[in-house]
Order: C-alpha cells, then structure tokens, then sequence
C-alpha cells in the first residue's frame, strides 16, 4: 500500500509538474513569443534524441516486417512476370512462324506492294485554327516535289494531307478540320470506318463496318489504306469515349503541335488514263523509204475503235 501510495504521489507530482509546465509556457508565449519560441525548441533538442531511442526498436522492427513482406512480395511479382515472359516468348515463336509463312506465300503469288516514298521533311510554318477550317502551311512546294494529295505524317502519327501546293509553299488540311474524312480500321476488333474531323481537337468514327464487336477505352486507330492517299497501318488516334452514338477519338499526334513532318508520296496514286482515240503511223519520205526505211502503214493503230477512220491508200 506503501508503494501504491508513493507511485500514486509521484504521478500527481509529475502531472501537477507537466501542467504547470505548459501553463507557464502558454503565459510566457503570450507577453513574449520570442522567448517561447527559443523555450519550445529547447525542448525539442531535448526531446528528439530521446524519442528517436524510443521509436528505435519500433522503426526496426516495422522495417524488418517490410523487407520481409517486399521479399515475399517480390518472389510472387517474379513468378507472375515469368509467365507473362513464357506467354509473351510463344506468340513471338508464332508471329515469326506467320511472317516467314506470309513472305513465302507473297514471293511464290509474286506478290507487288507498293512502297512508301518520302517526298520532304520539313517543319510546319503556321497552323490555322478556326471556328470551322484548321489547315497549316509547310514551307516546301512543288519545286520540291510535293503534289496535291499526299499524306503528312508526324513523329507519333498522321497530321493530315494537301490540298494546294505553290512552288515553294503547301497547305495541308488537319485531320481535325471539320471536312477532313481518314479511311480507318480499329486495329483490336478489325472494324472499318471514317475518322471525321469536326474542328475540335477530338474526332469521331462514323459509319463502321465489319464485326459487331464493342469498342474500349484505349482501341487504337489506325489508316486502313482505303482511297489510295494514305499508306495502311499509320497511327491516327485512341479511343477515349466508347459508348457515345459516334466513339470519340484522341489524335495520336496533335496536328498544331506536330514540329516537324515528312511529305510522303501517296500510296496508291490514281493511273493515268491511256489515250483514245485513232492514231496514225506518221508518214516516211519517199527518200527514206528508197534507204531501207520500213513502209508506213497508212491503216489505224489498233488502238482506233474507228473502223471508219481507215485511210486510203
């Protein structure tokens, strides 16, 4: 009862103690914060080493716990990270098996692809942006070899085509103009579609075609090479809307911020139409024809769907 009665005394002394503590500090803080100040850190060099021997064994064994689940932690990443390399290392096995396959099949076919060209790289001059038009202008032009039509290309995608060309100027129509159209495929589901610009830095995908297949947020967008003027497979946005009406889609390379761009060739040109109409073998001189020439022949070309046209002799 002793003891409890002297413990008993000595906590009521220390509390009696701590509390007249702070209130001699609350007083001495109000007529002169500057002096509480220096007594408040005072304290606290005091009391920092002495907590830091305290919290010791605590921070110790708080780290053991970590370093213990990190280890098993990582064993179990490890594990999951090999069968995803395992996983990863078979489809390579197959995709490579397929290419071989697929460059066989083309040579034996005698397969012809066209190649892309580039034509300029150059950097954008100005960018236009409009309630409705958004176009650029390069400082390359025809006397560089750029036409009309032929597909500008970023670092990170497609940028958009040209429309005018002087001899040392182009403008190009952004993707995000509201007229531009961009034959696409969704490169998860193999759906068909227009990417159309709408004057905003977002697009839309309209009138897809092909599986009844559900986009995702992240389906990446690419050419399909549909029209002849861009090349297949460049990367042109992702999806970030899925479930509107018309998904919205994100360029993969912002048009006004696209530095520098190359001017390609366009992927499949249009032919040039062959000539109609009846031709003529041009007549020989007699002199010529005294040296060996060979007689004209004074008949149509076979080219002539004239019978009429027959000359005579």
């Amino acid at each position: 009862m002793r003891r409890e009665q002297n413990l008993s005394l000595v906590s009521a002394v220390v509390s009696g103690g701590v509390i007249t503590a702070g209130l001699l500090l609350l007083l001495v803080a109000r007529v002169n914060p500057q002096t509480a100040s220096r007594l408040r850190m005072a304290a606290a060099d005091v009391a920092a080493p002495l907590w830091s021997a305290v919290r010791a064994p605590v921070d110790g064994m708080s780290r053991l716990f970590e370093d213990v689940g990190g280890y098993f932690g990582a064993v179990s990443r490890a594990q999951a990270l090999a069968e995803q390399l395992d996983l990863a290392n078979a489809r390579l096995r197959q995709s490579r098996l397929e290419a071989r396959e697929l460059a066989q099949l083309k040579k034996l076919l005698a397969v012809r692809e066209p190649t892309r060209r580039v034509i300029a790289a150059t950097r954008i001059a100005a960018a236009m942006s409009g309630g409705a038009v958004r176009s650029a202008m390069l400082a390359v032009g025809s006397s560089s070899g750029v036409a009309r039509d032929m597909p500008v290309i970023g670092s990170d995608g497609l940028v958009g085509r040209t429309t005018e060309t002087g001899r040392y100027s182009s403008r190009v129509l952004l993707i995000t103009d509201s007229i531009s159209r961009v034959p696409v495929i969704v490169e998860r589901t193999g759906q068909a579609g227009l990417l159309a610009g709408r004057g905003e830095p977002t697009l839309l995908l309209v009138d897809r075609v092909g599986p009844d297949l559900p986009l995702r947020i992240g389906d990446r967008i690419v050419t399909s090479g549909d029209g002849g003027v861009f090349p297949p497979g460049l990367p042109v946005g992702r999806v970030i809307d899925a479930h509107a009406a018309a998904p919205v889609i994100r360029p993969a390379q912002p048009p006004l911020g696209a530095g520098f761009v190359t001017i390609e060739a366009a992927w499949l040109p249009s032919p040039t139409p062959e000539p109609t109409g009846p031709v003529f073998d041009a007549p020989v001189p007699t002199e010529a024809r005294q040296r060996g020439a060979p007689r004209p022949r004074l008949r149509p070309s076979p080219r002539s769907a004239d019978p009429a046209a027959t000359v005579p002799s």
